[in-house]
């Protein structure tokens, strides 16, 4: 409450001690009724705007301030107290131009200086502000405020010494004052002093200092001190204190940087952006990024922006020029390289790069002027002469390469790229142990470069294949996404004939950078080795888009197309080769092969002898035109013209199988041998190749060295015909039949027009016939085959019927008839199911006219095996006495023809057995027969041994082997089988003399032969 009877002056001195208690309400009311009370009351006015700017009351507080200031311009503090209202406004010119009229109305007021030294710092003003903090320490000399804010300004002005001092003489004049401690950590930061600064910096921290500039200056400094972790714990709590500070988003993206975390990184630049997107150092720093990502055109969009901020930022024109040279677009890199150098002459790297960059366009005379000049700039600057070495080795100036590198090394010896470039040096000098020593140092002194394990490859690879193939290994595992490495090593991989590892190699290669023509040209290529014309032309076909002008692709893509009989376009693509290249002499030969598939053989002779002209010590072009003579039938010129390829190069694997093939046709078949081995010894071990030392062989009589490489060929082609063929005709001269069938029937089955194969076969199926399968082929051509000439000539037809009834003459003989069926009774006794004897019997009755005892046997026979096919057909011509009832019974026609041939009965049994059911059934007929006739054999009996032999016989002819070896066994128990055994030694002998006089070696000889085995023991 104010008192009534207070004046101007107590009410003023009232209001001040309140407003500096922080009770402005309450002073505003004292000073208000002073002015009342004096209107023109200056002091009183001046100290209302203070307590009216401290509420945040502005507009109150300078009209306050100006009318106090109007009133009495010496009152220096209102002038301060009015200049920083202008000052937090923005309007700095405003409030230093208020502070200097208050300095010349109050000189010796050393707040003006100090506030006026701020203001100059907030502008960048720093000389000026300078000069007016030095005169407020002057005149404040133990003021800590004082020294603390000079030493800023001096860090500032990177006077560090000074800064240092003003800051130490803070610390000292109060301890506990942590902003001293913070900014002289900051000073010790920039002056490389981390340790000091580290300590400094906890020590603010620790007297409690957790401010944004503390942390992030701690931050840095850990990062210096590749203290990653802590670094980042010190930079992301600073933005927890201040999340609008661009400058700490900006130092935490650096950080990712450094460590490769380029998402992060760029969200950090992003957020710096936002809160300024002016800001130039973040601009930058995100097109840096961007570029490391690839992203070139986000990454030179930044850099031009940062550089229209900033004209004159080298670091963003340096970037910018990288950026530029990462799109090949090196005219704009050399022009911001040049500007760099115009803003800093003795900017060493500017020179460097741009030395770089001429030389990756070629202009290696201006790339050397750079690198010189910048030598000259700063001599201590080792890079400069490994650059320069390589630029004097790609202009063939070794000496002076030599001299740079080996300056470089002495200058850096710890750093790997000298030895790396001076071992790639010595390569190209054919120095290759000096190379592979240098290159070995470069991998010794940094295990981690790739570039180190990938050059050490390229110069290995010759001479130790493994070992490189092992660093072309290393350099991808440090660098997966490399894919020089992986073309290198796949090309090497192809060399070794490791052609699928090559294929995955290459293929990565191509996923890394599908750009890359020279790698679809030699994916290209392994494709043709493994015989994937497809895929192969696919790839020559992209190689070709990506890069029109090497020869290497068109001419692969050549050969591809011949490899697919596409020879048209190939013969155009090699035209146009050679019409680039004209003395090209693989090209040359090339198409002389495709125009020898062609059959124009006499411009294929042409390609080859204008190839020898261009090459006469040229083994492939004598070979060449060798092979042209051989497709000629030109034998003879032939061998001359590849003794002559062979005698270059004793080692051309395909003049060695040309001449083996021209030996083959001379009948020279030892040496075609001989030459055909060494092309398979040198790698040349096509099917071809295999197949005619095959034949070689053959007609040398080497029979398990032809079917030895007929089945390399079946090996990897089993369809192919003239190695089917081949091998059935070696099978069929060792008597293995059945394996020469087997092949001789899957070459028709896949070549139906071979005529000879099929004849060939059947002959053979003939032979190998088993004895039921040659009496059914005898049955259906006795009967079939005669009733056939009814239709074509009728009075053959009757001659013929005569004729077998002439041959089976039995049929009509009475005696010979009763005889037999007198043991037919008798077999039908003993066994009442034997339908063979009910059936012969059957039709031993017919042949008397008694038809009806005909019908009860053959009934009988239905009755026993209901599904008799051949019972039926024999009952129903029978029936009809040989004629046909009606058109349904056309599946009897066999039995109906076979009536009238008048055969023996049980000669017409087993025909109609042979007919109706087939091989098989035959055969169980005639086991079972045998099986009865050695029923009635009496064991002990004189004549029982040799009864017993003769089935044992009978069983190697009919098989199967068991049962002969049984009916043997049981004759060998027979008292008389001693004396028995030579007779059938003999008849044993006989037959085996007769099938091999043949040649025949079938089943039925080799049970034969077991026999004999048998009978000899």
């Amino acid at each position: 409450m104010i008192s009534a009877d207070m004046g101007p002056e107590a009410l003023a001195e009232q209001g001040e001690a309140h407003r500096l208690e922080g009770r402005y309400v309450e002073a505003i009311e004292h000073f208000t009724r002073a002015i009342e009370l004096v209107p023109g009351y200056a002091y009183a006015l001046g100290s209302r705007g203070q307590a009216y700017r401290a509420l945040g009351r502005v507009e109150e507080a300078l009209a306050d301030l100006d009318r106090a200031i109007e009133l009495n311009p010496e009152l220096g503090w209102a002038g301060i107290e009015r200049a920083l209202i202008a000052s937090e406004a923005g309007r700095f010119e405003e409030a230093l131009e208020i502070l200097g009229r208050a300095r010349e109305f109050d000189p010796d007021n050393a707040y003006v200086s100090w506030h006026r030294g701020c203001i100059y710092e907030t502008l960048n003003r720093y000389g000026e502000a300078l000069n007016d903090l030095d005169r407020f320490v002057a005149s404040c000399p133990d003021d800590v405020d004082g020294y603390w804010k000079r030493g800023q300004i001096h860090r500032h002005l990177k006077n560090y010494p000074e800064a240092h001092s003003d800051f130490d003489r803070a610390a000292e004049l109060d301890p506990g004052f942590w902003q001293a401690y913070a900014e002289r950590g900051a000073v010790r930061y920039w002056t490389d002093d981390y340790a000091d600064a580290l300590a400094d910096l906890d020590k603010a921290l620790e007297l409690g200092g957790e401010s944004t500039f503390t942390l992030r200056y701690r931050g840095l400094t850990h990062s210096m001190l590749d203290r990653e972790e802590e670094a980042l714990q010190d930079l992301t709590r600073a933005i927890e204190l201040d999340d609008e500070d661009e400058v700490l988003y900006c130092d935490r993206g650096r950080l990712h940087v450094s460590a490769d975390r380029y998402e992060p990184a760029l969200s950090d630049f992003d957020r710096a952006l936002e809160l300024d997107p002016e800001y130039v150092s973040a601009l930058a720093e995100r097109g840096r990024v961007n570029r490391y990502l690839g992203r070139m055109e986000e990454a030179l969009g930044d850099l031009t922006r940062a550089i229209r901020l900033d004209p004159e930022f080298c670091w963003a024109l340096v970037e910018r020029s990288r950026a530029f040279g990462g799109i090949g677009r090196f005219t704009e890199t050399i022009a911001d390289l040049t500007r760099v150098i115009e803003l800093d002459p003795e900017h060493a790297m500017a020179h460097v790069e741009r030395s770089l960059a001429f030389r990756a366009i070629e202009r290696h005379e201006e790339a050397l002027a750079a690198l010189t000049l910048a030598i000259e700039v700063r001599p201590d600057f080792e890079e400069s002469y490994r650059y320069r070495g390589e630029v004097y080795g790609d202009l063939g100036r070794h000496d002076e390469a030599m001299a740079d590198f080996d300056h470089y090394i002495a200058l850096a010896p710890y750093d790997g790229d000298g030895y790396r470039g001076r071992g790639n040096l010595y390569d190209e000098l054919g120095r290759t142990e000096e190379a592979l020593a240098d290159l070995t140092r470069a991998v010794e002194l940094d295990p981690e470069s790739a570039d180190a394990y990938e050059d050490r490859a390229s110069v290995s690879w010759e001479t130790r294949d493994e070992e490189a193939v092992a660093d072309y290994t290393r350099a991808i595992e440090l660098e997966p996404d490399r894919y020089w490495s992986y073309i290198g090593r796949g090309v090497l991989l192809d060399v070794m004939g490791r052609c699928e590892e090559a294929l995955a190699d290459l293929t990565m290669a191509i996923g890394l950078d599908p750009s890359i023509a020279y790698a679809f040209t030699v994916r290209g290529e392994v494709h043709l080795t493994l015989g994937r014309y497809e895929e192969a032309l696919a790839d020559l076909n992209r190689s070709i888009e990506l890069d029109p002008e090497p020869g290497k692709a068109r001419s692969l893509r050549g050969k591809a197309l011949y490899y697919l009989d596409r020879n048209e376009e190939a013969l155009s693509e090699l035209d146009k080769a050679i019409a680039r290249e004209r003395d090209d002499v693989d090209l040359i030969l090339l198409r002389g092969d495709v125009l020898k598939a062609m059959g124009r053989h006499a411009e294929a002779l042409t390609d080859c002898e204008r190839a020898i002209e261009l090459d006469p010590t040229s083994s492939r072009a004598y070979a060449e035109r060798g092979d042209v003579h051989f497709c000629l039938d030109r034998y003879e010129n032939a061998l001359a013209d590849l003794d002559l390829a062979i005698g270059l190069d004793p080692d051309n694997a395909f003049a060695l199988k040309c001449r083996g093939f021209t030996y083959s046709m001379l009948d020279r078949d030892e040496e075609a041998c001989a030459d055909l081995t060494r092309a398979i010894e040198l790698g040349y071990d096509t099917a071809g190749v295999f197949w005619a030392r095959g034949q070689s062989y053959l007609s040398m009589e080497l029979h398990d060295r032809a079917l030895a490489d007929f089945d390399r060929v079946l090996g990897s082609d089993p369809d192919d015909v003239g190695a089917l063929v081949s091998r059935g005709l070696a099978y069929s001269d060792l008597h293995r039949y059945e394996e020469a069938l087997a092949d001789f029937d899957r070459a028709v089955e896949l070549d139906p027009d071979r005529a000879e194969v099929a004849e060939l076969r059947d002959q053979l199926g003939l032979l190998l016939l088993s004895p039921a399968e040659m009496f059914s082929l005898f049955a259906h051509y006795l009967v079939m085959g005669t009733w056939s000439l009814a239709a074509e000539d009728p009075e053959e037809f009757v001659e013929a019927l005569d004729g077998w009834a002439n041959l089976w003459k039995i049929a009509g003989d009475e005696e010979l008839r009763a005889k037999e069926l007198e043991a037919l009774d008798q077999q039908i006794s003993e066994n009442a199911d034997d339908v063979v004897a009910l059936a012969s019997r059957a039709l031993l009755h017919r042949a008397a006219g008694r038809y009806q005892a005909v019908l009860t046997d053959l009934d009988q026979v239905l009755r026993i095996e209901p599904e008799s096919t051949w019972a039926l057909g024999l009952r129903r011509a029978a029936q009809f006495d040989g004629g046909r009832p009606d058109e349904e019974d056309s599946e009897f026609d066999w039995a109906y023809r076979l009536y009238h041939l008048g055969l023996p009965s049980s000669l017409e049994v087993m025909c109609a057995i042979a007919l109706s059911e087939g091989p098989e059934y035959l055969t169980d007929v005639m086991r079972a027969d045998l099986l009865r006739r050695e029923r009635r054999i009496v064991s002990g009996s004189e004549a029982a041994a040799a009864e017993l032999l003769d089935l044992a016989g009978e069983y190697a002819l009919v098989g199967p082997d068991e049962e002969m070896e049984r009916v043997h066994e049981r004759a060998r128990r027979e008292p008389g089988y001693d004396s028995a055994k030579p007779a059938c030694i003999a008849a044993a002998r006989d037959v085996l003399e007769k099938a091999e006089a043949g040649g025949e070696e079938f089943p039925q000889f080799r049970r034969m032969k077991h026999l004999l085995a048998l009978l000899m023991e």
